[in-house]
């Protein structure tokens, strides 16, 4: 009985023991559950504003970071379906930051910043896959989304070089208060001179000279040597009779530049010259740029997103030197294309008087432009002139230019007309044969045949072979059209095709970026074209197969 008890006992013992471990098991489990649901609303009232999409994954990490985009839409949010880490990073690493076609940039930028359940790979490998896209989107210029997508990073040194960007980006856009609220915890821990700058710059905005003196006193006994900030420093209390920052050791930042435009001071375009394509968005909201260095920043965005015409105007007008001397100021334009001359180029023209040596010399402008891969950039600008020109005082041959050129600016206002048929390779149109005959382009036959474009019946191809001359026949007349054999260019075609026959769209995507390249689209070879056309179309993307088209081929017979 006394041992019956005895084990009794130890069983009670047992029960309440178990009971205990039972309960604090399930505190636990609900404390982690509070956890990640604090964690989930944290992430979602953090990103509101950013439309981040994060918060609607099943299990939101780093690698899903990324924002709502038209991309997500067409595709969801499995946009990295069917595809290995390693694989995506190669992709990206070998499509160059900017392509040749401006508006396959654009959709290529979406892919970038899209929200994405991560792909197949290590945790590693999905945190070099974020790199990779942030210094994707860094160097295509997209610095508001690149904004967006770093304020979501977490705390830690791999993250340092983008908190440093997201600081320098509000501070250079007049959010101050946000950024001397995080330069201000962050400078307490963290040495180095960029944060203990930023913080006497904050305090000095926040009126705490006493402070701020202390503060520069302190780095500079460490070893800090900043001749420019010191030099700005001492300018905003008055203690130099003359800001001089020209020919210091130290080169200039964007801290500087926001310093420079707090007083006032007038910011050259050599004092922004060297600073990476992810400034130049921000650097245009500045308000004491000088004329040039505005023309120079205008340039620089040209090369990557859309500007309207109404800007362009407005920034070559504060910019231009008042030359009215065209053969002048071209010629400089040829040696070194840039803003400053591109606005000399249009002052220039606009004072011609006699209206066939303006219209001339547009055509020569726009001709060069489409060399330079900047069709789409100055058609808008040079067609407002041109719509101001008398049309009875110009020769007919003229006229049928000028009409062209409407007509490559915007196709699809011409549903009827053959030369807008051809830019966008209308399947069942017959092609125009004068137009081709003409410019002796015959290497193009195949290509618009191949895009289901009909052959007119009307040609007597036997009369065509007797009046055929040799010089007719001449190399230089087809390079335009005709591109040499390249293996690489083959071998992308072939993935292209198989990936899209696949329904992989995502691959299909990355091997079209990879076609693309950056090298002008007037050298682009046609067969490429039909390949990246065809496939675009067969996985669903056919309003953007039919903007390349015209992209492309307007880049190829615009100056017929």
């Amino acid at each position: 009985m006394k041992k019956l008890n005895s084990n009794n006992l130890f069983n009670k013992n047992c029960l309440f023991f178990l009971s205990h471990c039972i309960l604090f098991f399930c505190l636990q489990l609900k404390l982690c559950f509070a956890q990640t649901n604090d964690f989930n609303k944290e992430v979602s009232s953090n990103n509101v504003n950013a439309e981040i999409k994060v918060s609607k994954l099943a299990k939101p990490s780093l690698g899903s970071l990324g924002i709502k985009t038209d991309l997500n839409n067409l595709m969801g949010l499995n946009i990295w379906n069917n595809l290995k880490v390693e694989e995506i990073i190669e992709h990206l690493n070998y499509i160059p930051d900017n392509l040749a076609s401006k508006h396959f940039q654009v959709f290529l930028n979406d892919l970038y910043i899209s929200a994405s359940v991560p792909p197949e790979g290590d945790s590693n490998q999905i945190l070099k896959l974020l790199e990779t896209r942030l210094f994707k989107i860094k160097n295509s210029g997209q610095s508001n989304y690149l904004y967006k997508l770093v304020l979501q990073l977490p705390k830690g040194n791999r993250w340092d070089i983008w908190r440093k960007w997201q600081i320098e980006y509000e501070l250079i856009n007049r959010k101050d208060k946000k950024a001397c609220e995080f330069i201000n915890v962050e400078s307490k821990s963290n040495l180095k001179n960029f944060w203990q700058m930023a913080r006497i710059f904050c305090l000095s905005i926040e009126g705490k000279r006493d402070q701020a003196e202390f503060m520069l006193d302190l780095i500079k006994s460490r070893g800090f040597n900043d001749e420019i900030f010191e030099e700005l420093f001492q300018s905003i209390y008055n203690k130099v009779n003359e800001t001089n920052i020209e020919n210091k050791k130290n080169k200039i930042q964007p801290l500087h530049i926001v310093m420079m435009d707090t007083l006032k001071m007038p910011i050259k375009a050599s004092y922004i010259a060297h600073l990476g394509i992810e400034y130049t968005d921000s650097l245009l909201s500045l308000n004491y740029l000088t004329p040039k260095a505005r023309a120079s920043l205008l340039d620089k965005q040209l090369n990557y997103s859309f500007v309207s015409v109404d800007q362009i105007i407005e920034n070559y007008k504060s910019v231009a030197d008042g030359s009215i001397d065209f053969d002048k100021s071209f010629s400089e334009f040829l040696k070194e294309p840039n803003g400053y001359n591109r606005a000399n180029v249009w002052l220039s023209i606009i004072n011609i008087k006699d209206e066939i040596k303006k219209v001339h010399s547009i055509l020569k402008m726009i001709k060069s432009e489409t060399n330079n891969g900047r069709f789409n950039d100055v058609i808008g600008l040079y067609l407002n002139l041109l719509n101001e020109i008398d049309n009875s005082s110009l020769p007919q041959d003229l006229n049928q230019t000028i009409e062209r050129l409407k007509i490559a600016s915007n196709p699809d206002l011409y549903p009827n007309n053959n030369f807008a048929n051809i830019i966008s390779l209308v399947e069942g149109q017959t092609w125009d044969f004068n137009l081709i005959s003409k410019e002796k382009a015959w290497p193009l036959i195949p290509i618009i045949e191949k895009a289901g474009m009909i052959e007119p019946n009307s040609i007597n191809w036997m009369n065509h072979l007797r009046d055929i001359k040799e010089i007719d026949l001449e190399e230089d007349k087809y390079l335009k059209w005709e591109s040499n054999y390249n293996f690489k260019r083959f071998l992308l075609s072939k993935l292209i095709k198989e990936s899209a026959k696949n329904n992989n769209k995502t691959l299909t995507i990355l091997l079209i970026a990879r076609l693309i390249g950056d090298n002008p689209l007037i050298d682009f070879d046609l067969n490429s074209l039909i390949t990246i056309r065809n496939s675009l179309n067969s996985i669903g993307f056919e309003n953007l197969s039919k903007i390349i088209t015209q992209e492309i081929m307007t880049s190829k017979i615009v100056n017929l």
